[in-house]
């Protein structure tokens, strides 16, 4: 597997990953993974202590990974290398201090020039998607803000820039499915529009390291044009 690397030190790897790809192995798959790509490239990711336990029994390895993206989502990752890095950027997403850019070509016109989605998420029971305010919820609602801006209106899609302000699990796909405008290609959360991925790619990463702060951006890919 080949993935670009946008910017690598002594601390951090920063990636663009490419839709398609997984990050980790998930219960009973095998399929190449993010984490094999790190596993041989970068094996001295893999001295920090950082696994999760599958369904199937497997005990699997995550070395540096700090956060995800979902298969579909392109666009930029970082990684620690060192544990010290690893606690930092841990902290830095936990406290939502790490600035988050993505863009998206969603369905249907949208109205506004900018607006804020401030709607909680969770799961109702044997249900893996993110709604709001679902019907019978596994346990507490967690809270989600979305700042949306419009970027450019098409035909009958809008491209957007969203800013997510907190991390939850699909966040962005669930948050747009509700206002009535699905991320193209998403079927999972309402999309008509079948596109070979989702149509959502994250654009760019700000945090701090050392009292410095580091920006870095994927190339947008030429689909979202």
């Amino acid at each position: 597997m080949i993935i670009p690397v946008i910017f690598e030190d002594k601390d951090i790897l920063v990636i663009n990953k490419p839709s398609g790809v997984v990050v980790h192995p998930f219960d009973y798959s095998e399929e190449e993974t993010v984490v094999d790509f790190l596993r041989v490239n970068y094996p001295e990711m893999f001295t920090i202590e950082n696994e999760i336990k599958l369904q199937d029994g497997r005990s699997i390895a995550l070395g540096g990974v700090v956060h995800k993206l979902d298969r579909d989502t392109s666009g930029v990752m970082v990684f620690a290398k060192t544990k010290d890095m690893f606690d930092e950027l841990k902290k830095q997403f936990s406290n939502h201090e790490i600035k988050k850019e993505y863009i998206s070509l969603v369905e249907g016109l949208v109205k506004e020039e900018s607006f804020t989605i401030d709607a909680p998420l969770g799961r109702n029971k044997k249900d893996y998607k993110q709604q709001v305010n679902p019907t019978n919820p596994r346990g507490e609602l967690r809270d989600a803000v979305t700042e949306v801006m419009v970027l450019e209106r098409k035909e009958n899609t809008t491209l957007v820039r969203l800013l997510p302000k907190t991390g939850r699990t699909h966040q962005l796909r669930a948050h747009m499915a509700y206002i009535g405008h699905p991320i193209v290609g998403d079927i999972a959360y309402g999309s008509k529009i079948s596109r070979e991925r989702i149509m959502l790619h994250a654009k760019s990463l700000s945090f701090t390291i050392n009292g410095k702060e580091k920006h870095f951006e994927a190339e947008t890919p030429v689909e979202f044009n």
